[in-house]
Formats: C-alpha cells, structure tokens, sequence
C-alpha cells in the first residue's frame, strides 16, 4: 500500500515515528516517467516482502513539502532506513535495476 503524504503530521507519522525501511517517491501525475515507472514503484512491496514501506508526495499539490526533499527531478525516490537517508534514485529505471539498486542500499 502507497501512503500518501499530505502534510507535516503525515510527514511524521512515516518518517519520524517508524522505524525500517522507506522508499519514498516524489512525482507528479503529469509526468510521463513517473507514469512509467508507478508499476515497479507499487510493485517494491512484493519483490521485498513487505521489507520496505512506500510513500508518494505529489510535488505539485504539496510543493512546500516536496522542496524539502530538494529533487533534482522527477520522479526522484529516496531510500530510508530508520528516518536516515541511504540513497536516491533520479529518473526512470527499468524494473529489475530499479530492484537491484534498492537492494544494494538494504545491504
């Protein structure tokens, strides 16, 4: 399941307030690689066995949030263990390196 963040308190709940692993992307429904990439973004869940939890910020309707996390495009997913960040992912990648990149940064 995809949590979306909407504001500080949804920020906090995910991040803050969890511990384990998170993938988070930042996107926009306009975006036509974010489009590309939403079927192996939803599908991490499965390939990591509920390992690594999911969350989405739409950098359009929560542009204040999503500047905190200073993407350098879009769709930019940034990898979390216990609110620290591990890594990000720039752009789009085809599925099984996008696997393969998000399991070298759980080693």
């Amino acid at each position: 399941m995809i949590t979306e963040i909407h504001s500080d308190a949804d920020l906090d709940r995910e991040f803050v307030d969890k511990k384990g692993f998170v993938l988070l992307e930042l996107g926009a429904s306009w975006c036509r690689p974010c489009q590309v990439m939403a079927p192996a973004f939803t599908a991490v869940e499965e390939e990591f066995k509920g390992e690594v939890r999911l969350c989405r910020i739409d950098v359009d309707e929560v542009e204040e949030i999503a500047d905190r996390f200073a993407p350098q495009g879009i769709p930019t997913f940034i990898f979390y263990k216990d609110g620290k960040e591990l890594g990000r992912i720039i752009g789009y990648r085809q599925k099984n390196k996008f696997f393969e990149d998000i399991a070298k940064m759980m080693k």
